[in-house]
């Protein structure tokens, strides 16, 4: 399956408003999901798992770090050079 980046930001942006945050806040992509409290170490474990069975990209444990995170758009990036590095990624068009 090929994903562009504005896919992979939505569908992200999507699990965290709708899943860990109840449908109570919509999430930016700049947001700073943890320093703001928008999720918590269990919500981030939920979010690995989101992102392994939705992407189909193992995160191993030395990447599961805060740079990789921090932000919706952040984690967008490495999912993005995860996906690259698969060759499931194309250009936004």
């Amino acid at each position: 399956m090929q994903f562009t980046q504005s896919s992979i930001g939505d569908t992200l942006i999507e699990y965290v408003s709708e899943e860990l945050l109840s449908g109570q806040t919509r999430v930016g992509p700049d947001d700073n999901l943890l320093s703001e409290g928008m999720v918590d170490s269990l919500g981030m474990l939920r979010l690995v798992g989101f992102i392994e069975e939705s992407f189909g990209v193992k995160v191993p444990p030395q990447d599961f770090v805060i740079e990789n995170f921090r932000s919706v758009g952040v984690l967008s990036d490495y999912l993005q050079r995860r996906l690259a590095d698969a060759g499931q990624v194309s250009s936004d068009a």
